[in-house]
């Protein structure tokens, strides 16, 4: 198996929650959510994290959200003071977030927004899974305030954070920089819990266009079940509760319009411009001539990483998204990642993309600044 076939395997629609989303639009868009390499079967195991060294960092994010966007402190410094990102611990009125049902606390921790992306993560205390158990919830969440109407539909991914990352070359790594270890059975050993037994739970959004947006807007997210994950596609009960939140989403994403104009190498497309934030895009396309298309593939050319103005190639950013064409005339294309990593917009030189999303081909660059 190619790298390029590992990638492509590795994307689906994820998540129950995206049986809302799956109700086709007028665009017909195709949702793709990227399976992360943390998502292999684990064996949960404690893992402790010092604070001391961010003690200073008046702004730190949670641990899960650190992994997740895999940001460093003086970028979580940088995206929290811009009102990107909302650290709700710092906040006078913590206390009014928590909630506690059946013995267990959860309570939103961070929140970062970019263009038409979320990542939310929510402190879960209490809630103890055995040592070869992987923890898992069952969970709601809808955008606005009317959970039955078309625009509360959401995009969206949900997960414990195991503390595993996929590193600069797309294999699995320990967040902290430990080695990567497998337990008896040969599975990985993930790390679920922080050195105060407290777990992270991690939702990803995309806004559906068309129907609402991220910025702005407010998030209500309704915990009903704690449990675990014995297989691949069952789950367990094991505390049923209720933890409700409503969230008022950041409104600032610190979104650059990049005007590109350069083609796509081997494709019929040109990267007209890109809207690009710290933590997401949005490629806009123009389509000059006849595009291969299937059942099955768009022909859309696929973003999924970056080439630093220091030459450093960083191939698996794009963690997450969706594409499609923008009417029916096929005229025009967009499509939207999310990145699992805080990007520095000026260091950005070019776009790493597959020219296509059938999986044969190569990967392309364009410089975009």
């Amino acid at each position: 198996m190619t790298s390029r076939d590992l990638y492509i395997s590795m994307t689906g629609i994820d998540d129950v929650i995206l049986a809302k989303a799956s109700r086709p639009s007028n665009k017909k868009r195709i949702v793709k959510f990227q399976k992360r390499l943390s998502f292999v079967a684990c064996i949960c195991l404690a893992i402790l994290i010092s604070a001391t060294a961010v003690a200073a960092i008046r702004h730190f994010w949670g641990r899960g959200m650190s992994g997740q966007l895999k940001s460093t402190e003086e970028q979580q410094q940088t995206l929290t003071e811009s009102g990107q990102a909302i650290v709700y611990p710092e906040l006078t009125d913590y206390s009014s977030y928590q909630v506690t049902d059946q013995g267990v606390t959860i309570a939103p921790n961070t929140v970062v927004v970019g263009n038409d992306f979320a990542y939310i993560s929510f402190t879960v205390s209490g809630f103890e899974v055995g040592e070869n158990e992987e923890p898992a919830a069952e969970l709601d969440y809808y955008l606005g305030d009317d959970p039955d109407s078309e625009s509360s539909w959401v995009n969206g991914s949900s997960s414990f954070y195991d503390g595993l990352i996929a590193d600069d070359n797309g294999m699995i790594a320990n967040a902290d920089g430990s080695e990567v270890k497998k337990g008896e059975d040969g599975n990985t050993l993930c790390h679920y819990y922080d050195d105060d037994g407290n777990l992270e739970y991690i939702i990803q959004l995309q806004s559906i266009e068309g129907l609402n947006t991220i910025l702005g807007n407010t998030l209500h997210v309704n915990f009903t079940d704690l449990g675990i994950y014995p297989g691949k596609a069952d789950y367990k009960s094991y505390i049923s509760g209720n933890w409700d939140f409503t969230l008022e989403l950041p409104t600032v994403s610190n979104t650059q319009n990049i005007k590109v104009d350069k083609e796509v190498p081997g494709t019929n497309f040109v990267i007209e411009s890109v809207d690009i934030s710290p933590v997401s895009m949005t490629v806009n396309y123009k389509v000059n001539g006849e595009v291969k298309e299937s059942e099955d593939f768009l022909g859309i050319p696929q973003f999924t990483g970056f080439v630093l103005e220091d030459g450093t190639r960083l191939p698996y950013v794009a963690n997450g998204g969706s594409y499609g064409y923008n009417d029916e005339t096929k005229q025009y294309a967009t499509s939207s990642s999310a990145f699992d990593r805080v990007i520095d917009i000026s260091q950005v030189k070019s776009l790493l993309l597959w020219p296509n999303d059938d999986g044969n081909n190569d990967m392309v660059e364009v410089e975009i600044q």
